[in-house]
């Protein structure tokens, strides 16, 4: 049997076989598919906007055990997985969907997502780089994919991708505050410290960029500098407390 053969399906009325992306047979109209998978899929969103995820899973469930390959049952049961914490679950969902739908840019996302909470940065990077070469301007994937190469010791690389990610959201302030971090690293207090001032422009900003701030200053010798901005980080630490 051919491969595409082996993905055929067979109407259990008249018995002519059928593509399987099918919904219905082309000799006597018989449904090939659940008839109620659109309503059970609309069913779990509207489940899920009221607040009601068990009951949104369950229905999930139950769609994809009539259709295991549905694109959008697998990423919305994915999701749900993903914020109960269960991500073993969200990433094979998440995989599931990606199998039907190679170009489905935000599943890669949320992919990467799921696998950088996991801990596992080089596959996260992986679905953020897949995110990008499907859609370049997808602001938060530079910055995600940025984030797990910081974390996977890939620095020059990780620059790159926070250069980028700035060029198009420049106000991801986080990514002054990594790149910071990187020529730290790399003894470049010059940039580092722009990088680092650049972190602290706004109310949003990243209060460790203070402290990385006065260690360079301590370095230099400049232990007044120093003080003055652990004073400002302390500052904005509480400032930022009262605000949320």
């Amino acid at each position: 049997m051919t491969k595409q053969a082996s993905s055929d399906q067979r109407c259990v009325r008249c018995g002519r076989v059928a593509a399987e992306t099918d919904k219905f047979c082309a000799e006597c109209g018989f449904f090939l598919r659940d008839a109620h998978i659109d309503q059970r899929l609309l069913l779990a969103l509207e489940q899920e906007r009221q607040g009601r995820s068990e009951q949104a899973r369950h229905e999930l469930q139950r769609l994809l055990q009539a259709e295991p390959d549905h694109v959008l049952a697998n990423h919305l049961l994915g999701t749900f997985y993903f914020h109960q914490g269960t991500l073993e679950l969200a990433i094979e969902h998440y995989e599931r969907a990606l199998q039907a739908a190679p170009s489905f840019v935000l599943g890669y996302y949320d992919l990467g997502v799921a696998w950088y909470h996991r801990g596992n940065m080089l596959e996260a990077a992986r679905a953020f780089l897949r995110c990008l070469e499907i859609d370049p301007d997808y602001k938060a994937a530079h910055y995600r994919l940025a984030i797990s190469l910081f974390h996977s010791g890939l620095l020059e690389e990780a620059r790159e991708h926070f250069e980028q990610s700035l060029v198009l959201t420049p106000e991801y302030l986080m990514a002054h505050y990594h790149l910071g971090v990187i020529y730290e690293r790399q003894g470049d207090m010059e940039k580092a410290t722009r990088e680092f001032e650049r972190s602290c422009e706004e109310s949003i900003g990243e209060v460790s960029s203070f402290y990385h701030l006065a260690t360079i200053r301590r370095a230099q010798n400049d232990e007044a500098g120093a003080t003055a901005l652990l004073r400002r980080a302390r500052q904005f630490g509480e400032a930022q407390k009262a605000a949320s």
